[in-house]
């Protein structure tokens, strides 16, 4: 059994790891008892009823184990399992999970990003406690204090309170689609990209930045690279450091406060393209193989803006070439109607600025271009050795490798800016035109 010394149950984890930090989980554990420990967890909090949420495919991978563990300790389990086709999660899908767990202690979900994020939605809504059980390395979202949902059609970050246990059985979660660990290899690398956003939107607009929540990647980052041939060959022991390195991002962005440590302009990318197959249906990936086919655009983009001078950086020029906002309102309706396009513009017009705060903050940037080139690689990779890895650990690296439309991808680096308030490597690329 694979248990890295800060992935233990109970107590030893909460007082050990979790208290000193503030963060509100009460265990976490991996390990090929996973099933046992979820079972006796909910006993010793006392929680006698829950609802066991899955689908066809992940209730295969583990959740007989889980609900088997569960009727051992008398536990009164009711299941609420969605069907073997992929499906996306949304607002509507979460209400239905939360009517399914009425009148019970709490809510256990077998799976991977979509039905976890269910799960936690519900329970957040119930103010039922949530554990969480797993049966994929694709995706930081286990240990966060976030939910990636679909509302009114647009893709949404939604804050809940996260779970209070995640239990993971190795084992299980290397009988995954090699495609899938993938995806959350390039989930995890994301965050050298979005980091790097989150420092620059400090350095340029004064968004707060707390330093803390890198503390969790120290380590773990090149552990993570040194197994990529053993992650490849799915290997269960190299499958938990994926994994760790997983539930590590999360606690970061419980620290933090929002998904900034984790999710910046290569998130906005796959979120356009899901939007895009919900309204549309048109083709899309995994979660974290279109993030990290962005990661490695984006971290191109900051490799090129690092490279440039104060010089080349022309306020006046710049500040005249960008779009009117009667074209971005075109775009924004071309791509998503009237009613999805309503939302994407209030995101819009949240973040754009007007032409005195554009020159302020091109001149900031101007002024602040040697600053940026000192602090910003202290969390970037090389997008060479970001694709390498991935490319090893089995995940698409280009457009072309996605199964998405490659026309809706370019749309999307020019045009996922919009969907979302955040700023972004996608912003300040195209400010500059160079993207």
């Amino acid at each position: 059994m694979y248990c890295p010394d800060w992935l233990t149950l109970g107590d030893s984890f909460h007082e050990q790891f979790a208290a000193p930090r503030g963060l509100p989980f009460l265990a976490c554990h991996v390990g090929v008892d996973a099933a046992a420990q979820l079972a006796r967890f909910l006993r010793a909090q006392s929680l006698r009823s829950c609802l066991l949420v899955s689908d066809a495919n992940c209730y295969c991978a583990g959740g007989e184990d889980v609900t088997t563990a569960l009727c051992a300790t008398g536990a009164r389990v009711r299941e609420h399992i969605f069907g073997a086709e992929s499906f996306d999660g949304s607002d509507t899908l979460a209400g239905d999970v939360a009517r399914s767990a009425e009148g019970l202690d709490a809510i256990v979900a077998v799976g991977a990003g979509t039905v976890c994020d269910l799960a936690k939605s519900a329970g957040d809504a119930l103010k039922l406690p949530v554990a969480l059980y797993p049966t994929a390395a694709s995706m930081n979202g286990y240990t966060s204090s976030i939910t990636a949902l679909k509302v009114r059609g647009l893709k949404r970050t939604l804050p809940c309170t996260p779970a209070a246990g995640i239990f993971a059985n190795p084992e299980h979660v290397a009988t995954a689609p090699q495609r899938m660990t993938a995806a959350g290899v390039a989930d995890f690398l994301s965050k050298c990209s979005s980091t790097t956003d989150w420092r620059a939107s400090h350095l340029l607009l004064d968004v707060p930045f707390d330093p803390a929540a890198r503390q969790f990647f120290e380590g773990i980052q090149q552990r993570l690279i040194a197994e990529a041939p053993r992650i490849g060959r799915g290997e269960p022991e190299a499958i938990a450091v994926v994994l760790e390195a997983l539930l590590l991002s999360g606690f970061s962005m419980v620290v933090a406060g929002s998904s900034a440590p984790a999710s910046g302009g290569e998130h906005l990318i796959s979120h356009y393209l899901d939007m895009k197959s919900a309204l549309y249906g048109t083709s899309h990936d995994l979660h974290g193989s279109q993030v990290g086919v962005a990661t490695i655009h984006c971290l191109k983009l900051w490799e090129r803006i690092l490279s440039l001078e104060p010089v080349d950086v022309d306020v006046d020029q710049l500040a005249a070439a960008q779009p009117a906002d009667e074209q971005v309102h075109a775009w924004i309706q071309d791509d998503w109607g009237a009613e999805v396009g309503a939302e994407v513009q209030r995101q819009w017009d949240t973040k754009k600025m007007d032409a005195p705060a554009l020159r302020d903050f091109l001149t900031r940037l101007r002024d602040r271009l040697q600053q940026m080139r000192r602090e910003l690689p202290e969390d970037m990779l090389p997008a060479s050795l970001v694709a390498d890895v991935i490319l090893e650990c089995g995940g698409p690296v280009a457009a072309e490798q996605l199964q998405a439309p490659v026309a809706e991808y370019r749309n999307a680096l020019q045009r996922a800016r919009y969907i979302r308030d955040r700023f972004t490597v996608l912003d300040l690329a195209q400010d500059i035109r160079l993207a």
